[in-house]
């Protein structure tokens, strides 16, 4: 099963739906597909200035908008959000738009290694605080999910432009102008969309509502959280918290991990961060 999504990069909407994301690809692994599609938030930052500010080349207060934006959905979503102001809007990179244009890049290099570049691209800006307009800081990110740089960097430069507009005429003929959004479409090619944030449940209806697919039945226990983080190497604890409820049994699992020297756990935002591996004991305990 395929599941189109209309996404952004910035939105932090589309951040808080990470978690359940990862959460539907647990369940049911390679049985569904995910597709992001770019729709573009800020085209220029002067758009999300306050209206007495228009005319003012003001991107330090833009960055200040942007990270207040990430942390009211934290607020709901409680995925994390770096403490820190981003340094991402300025005069030579007005539009968010170029980091979707990094994501397309990815997608058209390799696209079955383009999603996981896009939770790094997202974790790197918005928790990281990394300045991701920047290509060098990009770099590290493609090695890291193993997307070969000089193949990015052609893509990029040479279709981006075109691939990203064809994304938002995508976006804008379904009349999306907020994110994330999902789609289905049918055998017969007939689309069925549901719009906004969705939690666990109401993404798992869509599902069933369009297939016959069954996730896999998870125990709360010690070694299935465990398993869980391998699979993923670094989560958040809302992440954890979207398929094991049993608060008592995380925070007990995370303390055994941690003093086994299984994982690292430090706090980032106003969660924890937990890294699969240990090389030392630094971190904060649950």
């Amino acid at each position: 099963m395929k599941i189109y999504i209309f996404s952004d990069v910035v939105c932090t909407w589309s951040w808080g739906q990470e978690k359940v994301l990862r959460a539907i690809d647990y369940l049911f692994g390679n049985k569904i597909e995910f597709e992001n599609i770019m729709g573009g938030m800020i085209s220029d930052y002067h758009d999300i200035l306050p209206m007495n500010m228009k005319d003012q080349d003001s991107n330090e207060t833009a960055n200040g908008i942007l990270r207040r934006i990430w942390t009211a959905g934290s607020t709901i979503h409680k995925m994390p959000v770096s403490k820190d102001i981003p340094n991402l809007l300025s005069r030579e990179n007005p539009s968010t738009n170029k980091l979707d244009k990094f994501f397309i890049a990815a997608r058209e290099t390799s696209s079955d290694k383009a999603n996981l570049f896009l939770r790094k691209l997202r974790e790197a800006t918005i928790v990281d605080g990394i300045d991701t307009m920047q290509v060098k800081n990009i770099e590290p990110l493609l090695n890291e999910v193993g997307i070969d740089f000089e193949e990015f960097l052609e893509s990029f430069e040479e279709n981006s432009n075109q691939s990203f507009l064809e994304d938002r005429m995508s976006t804008f003929d379904r009349r999306l102008e907020a994110f994330p959004n999902f789609m289905y479409v049918n055998e017969k090619g007939r689309e069925f969309l549901i719009k906004g944030y969705k939690s666990k449940e109401e993404l798992l209806n869509f599902i069933f509502e369009h297939s016959d697919l069954k996730p896999i039945e998870i125990e709360q226990s010690e070694e299935n959280i465990f398993d869980f983080i391998k699979k993923y190497k670094r989560v958040f604890l809302p992440e954890i918290y979207e398929l094991f409820t049993d608060e008592e049994l995380v925070k007990n699992t995370l303390n055994n991990l941690k003093e086994n020297n299984l994982v690292e756990i430090k706090i980032v935002g106003d969660t924890k961060e937990i890294k699969f591996g240990s090389i030392s004991n630094i971190g904060e305990t649950c």
